[in-house]
């Protein structure tokens, strides 16, 4: 696939499990301050990446651009960056029309594959173990993230005793959280135009003892430094949506991992559940015939 209609964001993802510690810390500098690109130099985006100039102007040609002066030329004329054109693998091809369904489920595949390639088994463990052994889950939701939030949270419920999705409606984020205590795992989905104050929201989580796990996507910098754990998704398209096909994905996998590690006591919750729907709820299900 050509390169030119590419973002950075496309750019650096389809490279980013492939770079060197160095060249990661460029990229995720990049992708923090790419709207402002225009006012640094090259050896002034290496010194803030604490890279050689070197390394950056070679990063620069592996994803593609020709320079340092193309590439912010390139990045300035694309003013689609944090909407959701943003994940966008091809503009010019997508806002064409010219898409098939073939070619959303191959980017979906793709995403799944790139996400699970890029996420440290250690970090999966480790989250599944904490959000098993938690007294309380929060689950939080922003902006694109209030979705996922709320699919985690009713799968999370199935398996796991007080499971929390904020912000609750009609409910203060402020006093929801006063009540975060040592102990609790807060899951907060965020991707990009994430809020202003997202990295003070984890560091307050943490401080008041609870574990915080940030699943975000790639562009995710001073956010992903104040959490706990974050698990990058990866979210391009051929439309002018983002997908959250991987996110959607991890979600699944951590809950079965959690209730796998919780054994007798969350498939006793699942019946006790299955038990109240049939007593309470006004659904239909299948008959077994004779």
């Amino acid at each position: 696939m050509a390169q030119h209609g590419k973002s950075l964001e496309a750019r650096i993802y389809a490279v980013y499990t492939a770079l060197s510690p160095a060249e990661r810390r460029l990229a995720d500098v990049m992708l923090e301050h790419q709207m402002e690109l225009a006012s640094y130099t090259a050896s002034e985006l290496a010194s803030k990446a604490g890279v050689s100039t070197a390394t950056a102007a070679r990063f620069i040609r592996t994803i593609g651009y020709n320079s340092y002066p193309e590439a912010k030329r390139m990045i300035r004329e694309s003013m689609h960056w944090g909407s959701p054109q943003g994940g966008l693998i091809d503009r010019d091809n997508s806002l064409s029309g010219q898409i098939s369904m073939s070619s959303v489920v191959q980017s979906n595949i793709d995403n799944i594959r790139a996400t699970t390639d890029g996420i440290p088994p250690a970090t999966l463990a480790v989250v599944t173990e904490s959000i098993a052994s938690a007294e309380r889950v929060w689950i939080v939701g922003l902006r694109n993230g209030f979705g996922l939030a709320h699919l985690a949270s009713h799968y999370f419920g199935l398996v796991k005793d007080d499971v929390r999705v904020l912000p609750a409606s009609g409910t203060s984020m402020a006093h929801d959280l006063a009540s975060v205590r040592a102990g609790d795992v807060a899951l907060v989905f965020a991707f990009r135009r994430r809020p202003r104050q997202l990295a003070l929201l984890l560091e307050e989580m943490k401080a008041a003892g609870a574990v915080a796990v940030l699943v975000t996507d790639i562009s995710a910098s001073a956010s992903a430094k104040a959490a706990s754990h974050v698990i990058r998704c990866r979210c391009h398209s051929p439309t002018p949506f983002n997908s959250f096909t991987a996110a959607a994905t991890v979600i699944e996998y951590i809950v079965w991992s959690v209730g796998a590690r919780l054994g007798d006591r969350s498939i006793e919750r699942f019946r006790r559940i299955d038990r109240m729907v049939e007593l309470l709820d006004d659904v239909s299900t299948p008959k077994c015939s004779g």
